[in-house]
């Protein structure tokens, strides 16, 4: 690879059915300088021209479209990416004159999909609709009325509409009934609210099974019974541990032999995988997520000399997502599991070296490579550089690990 990959973070856009369409891709260059600002425009062509081939944006996106915000600079003189991966991401307040709406309707000849960021429908930016396949409206910082008018306004157009910054699953059922098309922001990391309603029996087993499975007082024997009686994990795990992830030299037939052959240790994470992403109603970007998150903390460590332990950065990174999974607060679902006080805190406070770990994953999930202690990973032995290559990685082995498993979307 002739240049450093770019610090690169992806949020899932959806539609209705909690199934991904696109990502956006939320990218800074190896000197942490953000992609979208005035300082960044000299940067910022050569960043994402090297993730489009040096790359292969293909190990980012799969095979959804990539949403990558464009500056002025990158409108007039656009990289030549792929028209079939791209949608342009017009950032919002640049000035609109006749040279801007020349180079936007050069693109929409070129065959590029155009996208209008944060818009607020004003006199000077009501042209801009015209040369649009997709408006984006910021559903947290518009007035209800105003975001009414702006959707009543937008949609005999035939424009696709994405609510953007959905943060709860409260939002995202009001933004359906308010008639967006798509919708992005962190709601999927977030525990639905369900009031006055007990949890449900099958997360109630799922529970059961994790609390078991970090029980270090529960007999093998029980644990084997409790995965036994759910046909499809015993199944896909059996098929896990017969693959080429694990490297074994002849079949495992029974989940006594796959126990006995690989230890407890071992297969307690992917047991906590599988089960979790058993769960019905659960979109399937939830279990990329959280194992994508998992895998991340796993390889920090052993960069950060953590090597004795990655197992327990990977649970850490894992079991944060339970909230989500199981729609009830994080606190609650550790208490009824047999963690150590190290791992619980990592969690709840982000103490220690797990806790460390599983905050700097948490902010780069969000793009918020401010709020990583740059100086304190050099420090540790990870450069900017590092953490980009391991999230290219992870979600990559992501990809293979969840393809070996079966767990594709429905």
């Amino acid at each position: 690879m002739t240049e450093a990959i770019p610090l690169l973070a992806r949020q899932p856009i959806f539609n209705g059915n909690m199934q991904v369409v696109a990502y956006e891709l939320l990218c800074r260059n190896s000197e942490l300088t953000q992609i979208g600002t005035r300082d960044g425009d000299a940067a910022s062509s050569q960043v994402l021209l090297n993730a489009f081939t040096e790359l292969s944006i293909e190990q980012v996106v799969g095979k959804h479209k990539a949403f990558v915000n464009f500056t002025r600079t990158l409108i007039d003189t656009p990289p030549p990416f792929s028209r079939q991966k791209l949608v342009i991401e017009v950032l919002e307040g640049q000035k609109v004159d006749a040279a801007m709406l020349h180079s936007l309707m050069q693109l929409r000849d070129q065959g590029y999909t155009i996208a209008l960021d944060d818009f607020v429908l004003t006199r000077e930016t009501e042209i801009l609709v015209a040369y649009a396949d997709i408006i984006k409206l910021d559903v947290l910082h518009l007035p209800a009325e105003t975001l009414k008018q702006h959707i009543d306004y937008l949609k005999p157009f035939g424009i696709t509409l994405i609510a953007e910054k959905v943060e709860t699953y409260e939002m995202f059922e009001h933004c359906k009934a308010l008639g967006f098309d798509l919708f992005q922001g962190y709601f999927l990391a977030k525990p639905k609210v369900i009031t006055g309603k007990k949890i449900s029996e099958n997360k109630q087993s799922v529970l059961q099974l994790l609390s078991a499975l970090h029980d270090p007082n529960v007999p093998i024997e029980k644990i084997e019974r409790m995965i036994a009686r759910d046909t499809l994990l015993s199944f896909k795990l059996l098929r896990l541990v017969n693959s080429a992830a694990f490297g074994l030299s002849r079949e495992v037939e029974s989940l006594r032999q796959a126990i006995m052959l690989l230890g407890l240790n071992k297969l307690r994470n992917w047991v906590n995988l599988l089960a979790l992403s058993n769960l019905s109603g659960k979109p399937h970007e939830l279990s990329i997520a959280a194992l994508t998150r998992a895998r991340m903390c796993e390889l920090i460590s052993t960069e950060i000399n953590q090597r004795n332990r990655p197992d327990s950065f990977f649970t850490v990174g894992l079991l944060s997502t339970l909230d989500a999974f199981l729609d009830t607060p994080l606190e609650e679902l550790l208490a009824n599991l047999s963690l150590s006080n190290t791992l619980n805190n990592a969690m709840l406070k982000h103490s220690g070296p797990e806790g460390m770990v599983l905050q700097i994953v948490q902010s780069h999930e969000q793009g918020e490579w401010d709020k990583i202690d740059w100086k304190a990973l050099e420090s540790a032995g990870l450069s900017a550089e590092k953490l980009a290559e391991i999230y290219v990685d992870s979600l990559r082995w992501v990809a293979e690990t969840m393809n070996t498993l079966g767990l594709g979307p429905a």
